[in-house]
């Protein structure tokens, strides 16, 4: 898997299934959007050491954000390992969010929602990204887009 990082402060990996691409609008704000067809076990793989250094990283609650609107499917080792991830941190997050598009990828975020409790799932783009700016101000940080590569 090929890494990446950008000049705009965001990091990005690289396969040939996807790409998944890391930024931080707050300090207390983590958004990683998948771009590709399948999310599989080397993205999650990526996204748990992210997500945890993350956690390391941070004192009080936290707000995680997964964009995953281009997500066709992922797989159940990819699905098992950020549910369990989710179950260790769940005490430390303020709201853990998911933007889907793909109806297999909703029916595998309702799973994850019940063994978790509380995954807030949007199938709007607006109303994730107004989800991402309200975490931001949430503690008087100023809000800027996503930028582009």
């Amino acid at each position: 898997m090929l890494s990446r990082s950008l000049a705009n402060g965001t990091r990005t990996w690289t396969s040939p299934n996807g790409e998944l691409r890391l930024w931080q609008p707050a300090p207390h704000v983590l958004v990683l959007r998948f771009r590709g067809a399948l999310f599989e076990g080397e993205f999650s793989r990526v996204a748990v050491t992210v997500i945890n250094d993350f956690a390391a990283s941070n004192l009080g609650k936290m707000h995680i954000f997964h964009d995953w609107h281009e997500m066709k499917l992922y797989t159940t080792e990819a699905r098992t390992e950020l549910t369990e991830l989710g179950l260790r941190l769940m005490s430390r997050l303020e709201s853990l969010n998911v933007l889907f598009s793909a109806s297999v990828v909703e029916m595998g975020v309702t799973m994850a929602s019940i063994t978790l409790g509380g995954i807030r799932m949007f199938n709007q783009r607006e109303a994730f990204e107004q989800a991402i700016r309200q975490a931001v101000e949430s503690r008087g940080g100023t809000y800027t887009p996503l930028p582009p590569e």
